[in-house]
C-alpha cells in the first residue's frame, strides 16, 4: 500500500483517517522524500541547460544601531509625542484647505486690483457725466413736464449707479483707496489689501475644511454601507458553497455505495494474495477473512474461540460508540474496510484512537520499520506492556454488547 501512495502520491482520506499521528508524519515524511527525490532525478536530466544570471552586484542594507547595540526601532504612535492618525489626517486637511483658500485669495485679488484699475481710469468719465447732469439739472427747472420727461427717455443708461450694479467690486472701498493713494498713504493701502487677504483666507480655509470633514465623513458611511453589503454577500456566499460542498459530498458517498455494491458481486473470492490496495467492498473483507485469515487463528484463542478483543467487521463509528462510556485503556481489534487487514481502536485520555495492522506474511502496524509479529494475538499480547506509537499501553478489552457482526462473520459455526 505504502509503495502504491508513493506512486500516486495521493492517499485517500478514509485510510489517513485511520492513522495517527505519527503514522501521518511518518507518511508525509516518505511522500516528501518522494517529491524531491523525483525532482533531483529531473533537474539532472535537464543538466546544465538553462542559462544562469549572475549579477555584479550586490545590495546591502544596514541598520541603524540604538544605544543598546541592537537595530533602532520606532513604532509610530508609541512615543508620548507622537500624534495619532486621526491628528495627522485633521493637520492635513486643514494644510489643503488652506492653500486652496490662498490661492483663491490671491486670483480674488488679482480681480480686485483689475476693478479698481477700471473704476480709476473711468472716475474722469463719471466726474465728467456727473458735471454734465448737474448743468442739465439746472435747466430743467425752466422746461416743461412734457419735455423733462422727453430728455429723461434720451439719457444714456451708462450712469455710475448702473456701473456699481453691474459690478461686483465695492465703490465705497474704492473711493477710500483713491482717497489715500492721493494723500501718498501707499502704507497704508498695502497693510488693508494684506488684512483683507488674510481675513478672506481664514475664512474660506475654515469653510474648505468643514466642507472637507463632511465629504469625508459622508464617504466613511458609503464605505460603511458597502462594507455591510460586501459582508452579507459574503456569508450568502459561503452559505451556499457549504450546501454545494454538502451536495457534491452526499453525491459521492452515493457513488462509492454504489460503486462498492456493484463490485462485491463480481470480485474473485480468492484473496490469499491480494495485500495492497483498498478492499473493494464490505463483502470481500469477510471472504478475505473467511478464507485466509480464519485459517491463521487472527481473533481466535488456542481452543479456536473468539478473543474477548476481536468484533469482527464494524464500523469506526461504531466502534467509537462502544468505547466512549469505557474507562481510559479499553480497546476493541475489528476488520478494516480501508486495508486488507485490521484496526485497532483505543479509548485514550482526549479521544478515541485507531492503529491500522497489515497482514501480510506477518503482522505489523502501517507503516515502515515496525515490528513484525507471527499473530495478530502475539501483537496484542506485545503491547499489554510495551506502548504504542501514542504512547498508551492496550490495558482492557471493550466488552461485545452485540454479536450480530460475529455471527456475520462466523456464520458457518
Amino acid at each position: 500500500m505504502l509503495q502504491q501512495i508513493l506512486r500516486d502520491m495521493y492517499v485517500d482520506p478514509e485510510i489517513l483517517a485511520e492513522l495517527d499521528e505519527q503514522q501521518k508524519q511518518t507518511l508525509f515524511c516518505k511522500m516528501r522524500e518522494e517529491q524531491v527525490r523525483r525532482w533531483q532525478e529531473w533537474n539532472q536530466k535537464l543538466g546544465d541547460q538553462q542559462p544562469r544570471i549572475v549579477s555584479g552586484k550586490k545590495k546591502n542594507v544596514s541598520f541603524l544601531k540604538g544605544a543598546d547595540g541592537e537595530p533602532w526601532v520606532w513604532v509610530m504612535g508609541e512615543h508620548r509625542d507622537d500624534k495619532s492618525i486621526e491628528q495627522i489626517l485633521q493637520e492635513e486637511a486643514i494644510e489643503k484647505a488652506r492653500k486652496i483658500a490662498e490661492k483663491e485669495a490671491e486670483q480674488m485679488r488679482k480681480q480686485m486690483e483689475a476693478q479698481l484699475s477700471e473704476y480709476i481710469d473711468l472716475t474722469p468719465k463719471i466726474e465728467d457725466l456727473s458735471h454734465h447732469r448737474r448743468i442739465e439739472d439746472d435747466m430743467d427747472i425752466y422746461c416743461s413736464v412734457d419735455e423733462l420727461r422727453e430728455k429723461m427717455n434720451a439719457t444714456p443708461n451708462y450712469t455710475l449707479n448702473h456701473y456699481q450694479n453691474k459690478n461686483k467690486f465695492n465703490f465705497v472701498d474704492a473711493r477710500e483707496v483713491l482717497q489715500e493713494i492721493s494723500m501718498n498713504t501707499h502704507q497704508k493701502v498695502a497693510q488693508r489689501v494684506a488684512l483683507w487677504e488674510k481675513r478672506l483666507t481664514e475664512e474660506r480655509t475654515s469653510e474648505i475644511f468643514r466642507n472637507l470633514q463632511k465629504k469625508h465623513q459622508q464617504v466613511a458611511r458609503e464605505a460603511e454601507e458597502e462594507e455591510k453589503n460586501k459582508e452579507q454577500l459574503w456569508r450568502e456566499q459561503e452559505r451556499k458553497a457549504k450546501q454545494a460542498e454538502q451536495q457534491i459530498r452526499e453525491i459521492a458517498r452515493r457513488a462509492r455505495a454504489e460503486h462498492r455494491m456493484t463490485s462485491s458481486m463480481e470480485i474473485d473470492t480468492n484473496y490469499g494474495t491480494v495485500n495492497a490496495g483498498v478492499p473493494p467492498g464490505r463483502q470481500a473483507v469477510l471472504e478475505w477473512y473467511r478464507a485466509r485469515e480464519k485459517n491463521r487463528g487472527a481473533g481466535l484463542d488456542d481452543a479456536n474461540n473468539i478473543e474477548p478483543w476481536f468484533h469482527g467487521l464494524i464500523t469506526r463509528q461504531q466502534a467509537e460508540k462502544l468505547l466512549l462510556d469505557q474507562p481510559y485503556g479499553t480497546y476493541l481489534v475489528r476488520l478494516s474496510e480501508r486495508v486488507w487487514g485490521y484496526a485497532i481502536s483505543y479509548r485514550a485520555r482526549e479521544k478515541c484512537k485507531h492503529y491500522l495492522v497489515n497482514a501480510t506474511q506477518k503482522y505489523s502496524f502501517l507503516g515502515n520499520n515496525q515490528m513484525e509479529h507471527d499473530s495478530l494475538g502475539d501483537l496484542i499480547k506485545y503491547h499489554h506492556s510495551q506502548p504504542l506509537t501514542g504512547g498508551e499501553t492496550l490495558a482492557h478489552p471493550c466488552p461485545r454488547t452485540s454479536t450480530a457482526a460475529i455471527d456475520e462473520l462466523f456464520g458457518d459455526n
